[in-house]
C-alpha cells in the first residue's frame, strides 16, 4: 500500500492508504473530520493532462486549493469515485511527492 493525499474531499485534504488501481473504502468520522466523509472509489494513473484539467476545476470550486498550482507530479493520479455518495474525481498527490516538495519550499532555501 502507499500513502497518498486526496485534496478536496469535503474541503479537506485526506492521507490515504491504497493500492494504486483497486478499489477502497476510507472513513473518516465527524470527530476526526468536523464532518463525516465517506470516500468509495480507485486511485488510478492519469495523463499530465487529465490530472492538471482534474486539479483545475477543483481550485475552481474552492479557492482554498489554490496552492495545488505548484503541484507538478512525476506520476500524475487522481481518485475516481464517490464522496458521501456524490461522484466525483479528485486531485491525488503521492505522500513522499507531496513530503518534498514542501521540504523543498519551506525548509531548504
Amino acid at each position: 500500500m502507499g500513502g497518498f493525499l486526496v485534496y478536496n474531499a469535503e474541503g479537506r485534504s485526506l492521507v490515504i492508504d491504497a493500492n494504486i488501481g483497486e478499489r477502497f473504502s476510507f472513513y473518516c468520522p465527524k470527530e476526526e473530520c468536523e464532518t463525516e466523509i465517506v470516500i468509495e472509489g480507485v486511485i488510478r494513473h492519469a495523463t499530465f493532462d487529465e490530472f492538471v484539467r482534474v486539479r483545475d476545476h477543483i481550485i475552481e470550486q474552492n479557492k482554498e486549493f489554490k496552492v495545488l498550482r505548484d503541484v507538478l507530479p512525476k506520476e500524475p493520479v487522481i481518485f475516481e469515485g464517490t464522496v458521501n455518495g456524490k461522484k466525483v474525481k479528485l486531485p491525488v498527490e503521492k505522500l513522499d511527492e507531496a513530503a518534498k516538495r514542501f521540504i523543498n519550499k519551506y525548509l531548504t532555501k
